[in-house]
C-alpha cells in the first residue's frame, strides 16, 4: 500500500509541474484561460498548425483594445459645475 501511495504522489507531482504555468496564468491574468490555451498550443507545436491563429490573435487584440477603451472612458474625470 505504501508503494502505491508514493507512486500516486509522484504522478501527482509530475502533473503539478506540467500544469503549473497554465494554472498560474488562468488564476493571475484576466482572460488567463485564453493565454493558457495559447501557451499550451505554442509549447506543443500545434499553434503553427492552426490556420486560424491570425484571426484568433486579431480577435484577442480587438477585444483587449475594446475593453481598454471602455475602461479608459469610465475612468475619465467628470466635469463638475
Amino acid at each position: 500500500m505504501g508503494r502505491a501511495l508514493i507512486g500516486r504522489l509522484v504522478e501527482f507531482g509530475r502533473l503539478l509541474r506540467k500544469a503549473g504555468p497554465y494554472v498560474v496564468l488562468e488564476v493571475v491574468l484576466p482572460g488567463g484561460t485564453l493565454f493558457a490555451l495559447l501557451l499550451y498550443l505554442h509549447r506543443s507545436g500545434q499553434l503553427r498548425d492552426l490556420k486560424v491563429a491570425r484571426a484568433l490573435a486579431r480577435a484577442v487584440n480587438r477585444a483587449g483594445s475594446d475593453t481598454f477603451d471602455r475602461l479608459a472612458y469610465v475612468w475619465q474625470p467628470t466635469a463638475r459645475d
